[in-house]
């Protein structure tokens, strides 16, 4: 994994010239990313042992990884840290994280760029940049199924993986409201201080919903999911999965009653950077506004990691 950034995607010294100021909230953070793949990893244990045992040898080959642990937890951050470690990474998989939908009228093929297939001969990490998290799933979902893909892509297709499943569950990763992804949307939950929608649904909620604890926050969480339920998300696919998310984002996370608009904020500069977001419409709402939202981020953090425990069966069948 110490090869160019630019290289494991496939563009190699052209991303130079190609660099955008990508400025979009990654939105589900370390904390959630965490929890999903334990709460897949849980499910694998008490439900699918052997697929557990093969995830966990895959993982144990990942010897030269400076970005992160090997364990599962840790193992599905690894595509956020590789997309933050350099302005080439970012070009290079920023877009796969995400399946940026219109509000009112969402058209997946429309923004997966018309889901591009791989180039002949190219392993999925090495691109394209402009497929979207539904394509990339499919993609590394194959190659672990693919008993031919060599070891190294094997462990990076996993490590995506653990990643984007999470991704296509975060209903802030599911839609365009032109605000770069919640960052410059102000929210403010009855006498609280606004903050950023992207910041409050990122690290408030997940942090409330899951706890100090990962590892205990999981099991509790899958402890509370519904035997109908399980069965109900674990079916689908990524595309409904997405807009699913984006049903969310409309309904809930963007769900602000009409007199909410309190006029515009502007968000304190952060030391060492330009803020960039001006002034934005501030959104005053009440404690039931949270009271939905906690809800909507528990269940989307279950969703995530039953399907991710659902991908990683069929993966290692």
């Amino acid at each position: 994994m110490r090869r160019s950034l630019c290289v494991v995607a496939g563009i190699g010294a052209a991303c130079a010239a190609l660099f955008l100021p990508l400025r979009q909230a990654h939105a589900w953070g370390p904390e959630a990313h965490r929890a999903i793949a334990l709460i897949a990893d849980k499910f694998l244990q008490q439900n699918d042992a052997a697929a557990r045992g093969k995830v966990q040898a895959v993982l144990a080959t990942d010897k030269d990884n400076r970005l992160t642990k090997n364990d599962i937890a840790s193992e599905a951050t690894w595509a956020d840290a590789l997309r933050d470690k350099s302005q080439e990474a970012r070009f290079a998989t920023s877009g796969w994280h995400a399946v940026r939908l219109r509000p009112d009228s969402p058209d997946l093929a429309a923004a997966c760029s018309g889901h591009k297939p791989l180039p002949a001969g190219y392993p999925a990490s090495r691109g394209p940049p402009d497929n979207c998290v539904v394509d990339k799933i499919l993609q590394f979902e194959k190659e672990l199924q693919n008993p031919d893909t060599s070891a190294g892509e094997r462990l990076a297709a996993l490590q995506f993986l653990l990643n984007l499943v999470g991704d296509v569950n975060d209903p802030l990763l599911a839609i365009d409201r032109g605000d770069q992804g919640g960052r410059c949307t102000a929210v403010q939950i009855a006498t609280k201080p606004p903050v950023r929608l992207s910041s409050y649904w990122q690290t408030t909620l997940v942090g409330e919903v899951v706890g100090r604890d990962p590892a205990a926050g999981a099991a509790r969480i899958l402890a509370s999911v519904a035997g109908a339920d399980v069965q109900k998300w674990a079916a689908g696919n990524p595309e409904s999965w997405a807009l699913e998310s984006h049903e969310i984002a409309k309904t809930i996370i963007y769900g602000f009653p009409a007199d909410s608009a309190a006029g515009k904020y502007a968000f304190p500069g952060t030391r060492g950077e330009q803020e960039g977001c001006g002034d934005v419409t501030l959104h005053k709402v009440a404690a039931d506004y949270e009271t939905k939202a906690l809800a909507a981020v528990k269940q989307q953090l279950a969703k995530g990691g039953i399907r991710l425990a659902q991908v990683l069966r069929d993966s290692f069948k």
